[in-house]
């Protein structure tokens, strides 16, 4: 029985960090990227799939990521955490 419960309760993680995954994403970085991740926006790339967004996500952030768009990004990101960008990054890879 506990063990069921554990399961369940990183499965309701799991679906809760989707959810806030698209939703933050949604709200941050659509308008550039689109809907799907498939907009080239200013990059020249898709995000879609991108397996590596949490890497590029965190360098932004920090600002040791990022050329052209370095200072767009890292106004995009202001105020996210972590947590934050490791949903976004779920929601990402998630796109096709």
């Amino acid at each position: 029985m506990m063990k069921k419960l554990v399961v369940l309760s990183v499965l309701g993680v799991s679906a809760l960090m989707a959810a806030d995954g698209a939703k933050l994403y949604g709200a941050k970085c659509a308008e550039c990227h689109g809907a799907n991740g498939k907009d080239i926006a200013i990059s020249g790339k898709a995000i879609a799939g991108d397996a590596a967004a949490l890497t590029k996500l965190s360098g932004y952030k920090a600002g040791t990521f990022g050329g052209d768009q370095k200072a767009t990004m890292q106004a995009s990101l202001d105020g996210l955490s972590d947590d934050d960008l490791k949903a976004i990054a779920g929601h990402v890879g998630t796109l096709k």
